[in-house]
């Protein structure tokens, strides 16, 4: 019997590129199709598409982060979003749903419980978003990215199987030159200003050691522009790009990664092997991507700078002082393998296909 999944993200890219993930093994499987319920954002569904995976765009708001106005507004229309989300269901007909977090998955959690469909979701972050604190009451299993220290959801349906990544990142990467040391930023998909110009503030401190010395930065469309051009006025080695669809390949070049704290993000990086100096979103909901960090740091994998303590004169310091202590980087690359997570897609396929049967 054919198996039919829906795997329900969207809102950002952190919920759906794991979600992503989890499509492409279940769909190396003999018998089983995959459709997607996310929001009707162009990218969500370009990006959707790159990957030839079937979709469908499904209403829902934010709750968490927006004013006082417009959380009642989502309140109040949650009721006719879950109606909708039923609708679709019922024409869909899946075995199983997976809510891959973001506040799409909300409504059809729901609905998936009112129609008897069993449900599975994935919290991605070390504190859970609202919507899975709210869908874990009707889940039959909940697949976690970071362990659950603090008892946030049942402990019996609870799976730590890490944040599922493109197979690419556990590919093994061609031999890293010793030289020149390069040092890679990222600040997400929209990039990072902070990040962005105190790195460049950073780069008249580390002139003597420049000719040793060489970047790979993820910019955002917006500071693009500016970067490049600061980096050839200062006389640096440096690629820059707003986005690339290569970040396994940078990342695999890198000694050392400077980057916020998204589960993603952090995956990758544990899955490559690479130190890192953590720079958390100071606006992340509940705080989340501190809390990420915080997990990376306490296994020896990286170094936690809040935002407001980021500065160009201290990330030179930081960047010399592991140019010139091989054997501490070498430390924090073994603690951040060990954190690594290879088969999390795989089990949180199986975790689904063992509630069917």
């Amino acid at each position: 019997m054919e198996l039919h999944i829906v795997i329900v993200a969207g809102g950002t890219g952190g919920h759906l590129f794991p979600g992503i993930a989890v499509a492409q093994e279940f769909l190396s499987r003999p018998g089983i199709r995959v459709t997607f319920l996310t929001t009707p954002k162009p990218v969500t569904g370009q990006i959707l598409e790159r990957y030839q995976l079937k979709w469908e765009p499904i209403a829902s708001r934010a709750l968490k982060g927006e004013g006082l106005f417009s959380r009642l507004r989502t309140v109040f229309s949650l009721p006719g979003y879950v109606l909708e989300a039923r609708a679709r269901l019922k024409t869909l007909k899946p075995h199983l749903v997976l809510g891959m977090g973001g506040y799409a998955a909300g409504p059809v959690g729901l609905a998936a419980c009112s129609l008897g469909i069993p449900l599975a979701i994935h919290e991605q972050n070390a504190i859970p978003g609202t919507t899975n604190r709210w869908l874990s009451r009707f889940a039959s299993r909940v697949f976690l990215s970071f362990p659950d220290t603090a008892g946030n959801f049942p402990e019996a349906k609870t799976l730590w199987t890490g944040n599922p990544i493109r197979g690419e990142f556990f590919e093994a990467a061609a031999n890293r030159p010793d030289n020149p040391f390069s040092v890679m930023l990222m600040g997400g998909s929209q990039g990072a200003r902070h990040l962005n110009f105190e790195t460049l503030a950073s780069l008249p401190r580390l002139a003597e050691v420049k000719e040793n010395l060489r970047f790979l930065h993820l910019t955002g469309e917006a500071d693009y522009e500016a970067v490049a051009s600061g980096y050839r006025e200062a006389g640096f080695a440096a690629q820059v790009a707003a986005f690339t669809p290569e970040v396994a390949r940078w990342l695999a070049q890198a000694h050392l990664l400077v980057c916020r704290a998204g589960a993603s993000s952090l995956a990758e990086l544990a899955a490559v092997g690479r130190a890192a100096l953590l720079v958390p979103y100071p606006f992340a909901a509940n705080n989340h991507q501190e809390h990420n960090a915080r997990f990376f740091e306490a296994s020896g994998a990286a170094e936690v700078i809040l935002n407001k303590n980021f500065t160009g004169e201290l990330l030179a310091g930081k960047i010399r002082q592991l140019m010139a202590d091989p054997e501490a980087l070498a430390r924090m690359e073994a603690a951040a393998r060990s954190l690594a997570k290879p088969h999390a897609a795989r089990e949180i396929v199986e975790g689904c296909l063992k509630l069917l049967h």
